[in-house]
């Protein structure tokens, strides 16, 4: 009789030691002291509700673990586009009101006559006023259209760059993607955004400040909370 390993016994070869005759014919396999095939025994000798318990149980647990992954890169997706779109609709807000002529202006104020017989009026800059503002928000998410997708190297965060300057000249397209679902998926954020955050928007753009990317999308709307580390000429 071959003698065979403890730790694999015959029975986890049972059918080539069958065919190669190395099992005398018609013995039990049930005796294999090896772990695997005790494993096996152990198992298959439970009742059959009890096992189909267990791989019930078994099965909506890695269902379980495969959908909190699944949501949690969704989630990430989710924020990375949207920041991204924050980040896109600020840089085109300012090189908007960069274009205005700073000598243009509006009239504001009431066109009711007074009973002094004055009016109400005032002339004020173009640019940044209320009426600008609102203008540029109804139209400026067009401007994304020029944007693509690439994954910054060191966050393995995706972030949303031009890829056609405004001047039309093409910019650097290494490792980014440019086609019409970043566009379109971008365009959406970038108006959904516009419309939830049209009064914050309106507040930080009527007059300059610093670092709005900073402030506005990671502070006062955290669509950028994973980004307050990076430094300012990131946000």
């Amino acid at each position: 009789m071959i003698r065979l390993s403890r730790s694999i016994g015959p029975c986890c070869f049972a059918y080539s030691a069958k065919e190669w005759g190395l099992v005398e014919k018609g013995r039990s396999m049930t005796s294999c002291p090896c772990q695997l095939c005790s494993s096996h025994r152990r198992l298959w000798n439970l009742p059959t509700s009890t096992k189909m318990n267990g791989l019930v149980s078994r099965m909506a647990c890695l269902s379980f673990i495969l959908l909190l992954l699944l949501t949690a890169a969704f989630a990430r997706k989710s924020q990375d586009l949207h920041c991204g779109a924050c980040r896109a609709l600020v840089d085109e807000l300012e090189w908007e009101i960069s274009q205005v002529d700073p000598k243009k202006t509006i009239q504001i104020g009431s066109f009711r006559i007074n009973p002094d017989g004055s009016q109400s009026i005032v002339e004020v800059p173009y640019a940044r006023s209320e009426a600008h503002l609102t203008e540029l928000l109804e139209r400026i998410c067009e401007n994304v259209k020029d944007y693509g997708e690439k994954v910054n190297p060191s966050t393995h965060r995706k972030e949303y760059v031009r890829v056609i300057s405004h001047d039309g000249t093409k910019m650097d397209l290494s490792e980014t993607k440019f086609d019409g679902d970043v566009t379109s998926s971008l365009k959406f954020a970038c108006e959904s955004i516009a419309e939830e955050y049209e009064d914050e928007l309106i507040e930080f753009f009527s007059h300059e400040a610093e670092n709005v990317k900073d402030r506005l999308c990671s502070r006062r709307t955290d669509l950028c909370d994973h980004a307050l580390n990076l430094p300012h000429d990131e946000l």
